[in-house]
């Protein structure tokens, strides 16, 4: 196919005049408002940018202001270690959770258009203006809770983990861990919704005779999980991992998210929270390379 630049006629020149009107208003967009901004974002972050009566205006200082978050901030290095420990565990939990929920989806029961139906709702509410309607305050209190509740008639949570932790005497650092992974459990149920119908679209799509051939050869369920099911899942993996690692270092309730948004919207700080997403941005694309180039050494290679 010839260059764009060059001329064409007939059908195929046509064709292609067509799709490139179509995707011209989505070009546009990009330029406009993802790829202007980035830039800028990132002039801000080696600049002292002050708002003026001409506009924003940039001066340039070098690595002051990342200097200045690493060195002097009392906060930032604590919200980056608590958000890049966070994906330690909540990754393998969304990942495993969200397989089991579509490896049970995935059989014939009774009921299970309703059942996927339920799992889909996090999805369409997420993404809707239904989400903006819940602000009463039960519905924004969380249901699993660390501590009851002290004031009277106070909405304390529908399970009280620290009082059953406390019962069973273990030392406060395991009833700490173990009352923050518990806590979690409802925000991490909700966030599978995505991830299951990823992996139940791939599991719809493993062969049947795969399956009937490890029975022939006297695979139990189990091994049939870890032998058939899981390796024909691999491309499904990295898809979901991606997501998921996006999904939690960008969620609203990260810490470092929380700071650097603060700085930009309510104190109209543009340097400094530049510098502290773009280092942010830096570290997490070491970290899902690793972990993806780790799932390709030693799964994917394996698995083919």
């Amino acid at each position: 196919m010839k260059p764009f630049w060059q001329k064409q006629n007939g059908l195929v020149a046509r064709r292609e005049r067509m799709g490139y009107t179509f995707v011209a208003h989505w070009a546009l967009g990009l330029l406009l408002f993802f790829i202007v901004p980035l830039v800028s974002s990132l002039v801000y972050a080696f600049s002292n940018a002050r708002i003026t009566e001409d506009g924003m205006q940039t001066t340039f200082v070098g690595l002051t202001h990342f200097d200045y978050i690493l060195n002097v901030d009392a906060t930032y290095v604590d919200n980056l270690t608590s958000s890049l420990g966070l994906i330690g565990y909540t990754l393998p939990l969304v990942l495993s959770l969200s397989l089991i929920l579509a490896v049970v989806l995935n059989q014939q029961f009774a009921g299970r258009t309703l059942f996927r139906a339920i799992f889909a709702l996090p999805i369409i509410i997420a993404s809707s203006p239904i989400i903006n309607l819940l602000s009463g305050s039960l519905v924004n209190a969380p249901i699993f809770n660390l501590t009851s509740s002290s004031t009277p008639g106070e909405y304390g949570g529908v399970i009280d983990f620290q009082s059953i932790l406390q019962s069973l005497q273990l030392p406060d650092q395991i009833n700490t861990m173990l009352g923050s992974l518990l806590g979690n459990v409802f925000s991490i149920i909700w966030s599978c919704g995505v991830q299951t119908i990823l992996f139940l679209a791939g599991l719809q799509s493993i062969p049947a005779q795969l399956y009937e051939v490890s029975k022939i050869e006297g695979a139990n369920k189990w091994e049939e999980f870890w032998m058939v099911t899981v390796p024909s899942l691999r491309h499904v993996i990295t898809l979901v991992l991606i997501y998921t690692m996006i999904q939690l270092f960008t969620a609203t309730d990260n810490p470092l998210m929380i700071q650097a948004f603060e700085l930009l919207q309510d104190k109209q700080i543009y340097d400094q929270s530049s510098a502290m997403l773009w280092l942010y941005f830096g570290i997490v694309l070491a970290v899902m390379g690793l972990i993806l180039g780790l799932y390709n050494r030693f799964c994917i290679r394996k698995w083919e």
